[in-house]
Formats: structure tokens, sequence, C-alpha cells
């Protein structure tokens, strides 16, 4: 009865270090970016109702995550909102468009990147 018991302790303890380590690698930082891309679209003056689609994944590429968002009043593009901790823009998002797969410029976006965004590309 005691080796079992040693046993559910070992798998007990694996269990809990596996939780402990998906809160803090992934549940914290997605919740992190969400609230990041929430307080950058208040920013751009977004509403919720605004907002056709929006799925969030890790980018495993470059690091971070990544929110795709199709707006109601512009559901031909596909806005990226990347979030990574160090990107040096507000809220440590940069902000990209797709057409067709095709990268958009912030004149043929209805909802373009903050000025900030705009003012590093320039340099």
């Amino acid at each position: 009865m005691k080796k079992y018991k040693k046993w559910w302790i070992t798998i007990g303890i694996i269990f809990l270090l596996s939780v402990i380590g998906y809160v803090y690698w992934f549940a914290i930082p997605k919740h992190t970016a969400n609230k990041a891309v929430d307080g950058y679209l208040a920013e751009q003056k977004i509403k919720s109702s605004q907002i056709e689609t929006r799925v969030i994944k890790k980018d495993w590429k470059m690091g971070g995550y990544l929110t795709k968002i199709v707006f109601k009043d512009d559901s031909k593009l596909k806005y990226e909102y990347s979030y990574d901790e160090r990107i040096d823009l507000p809220y440590h998002i940069f902000v990209d468009a797709y057409k067709d797969g095709s990268g958009q410029t912030e004149g043929e976006m209805k909802h373009p990147p903050l000025k900030e965004q705009l003012e590093e590309m320039d340099n």
C-alpha cells in the first residue's frame, strides 16, 4: 500500500507542476495580450460591436501572441495585432492589415495603427 502511495504523490506533484507551468507560460501571457489588444482598440476608438471576428493565437515563429480581427465596416481586410513585450510601441503591439495575403498601407486601412507606430515606421 505504501508503494502505491508514493506513486500517487509523485503523479500528483507532476500534475501540479504541469498545471502551474501551463498557467505561467501560456494562460497569463495570453490574458495579458488580450488586455493589451483591448487597450489598443480602445485607444483607436473601436468598439467591440464593430468587430466581426476575433481570434488570438500563440505566435510560435516570432514569439508573443497574434490577434486576427475582421471589422464589420472593413471586412475585406484582416487586421493582425502582434503582441510582444519586446516591442517598444504603445501596448507592445504592432498592427498590420492584409487583403488577399498582400500587406496594406495605413492609407488603405479604415482603422490605421496609432501614430507612434507610424512614426516608428518612418524612422
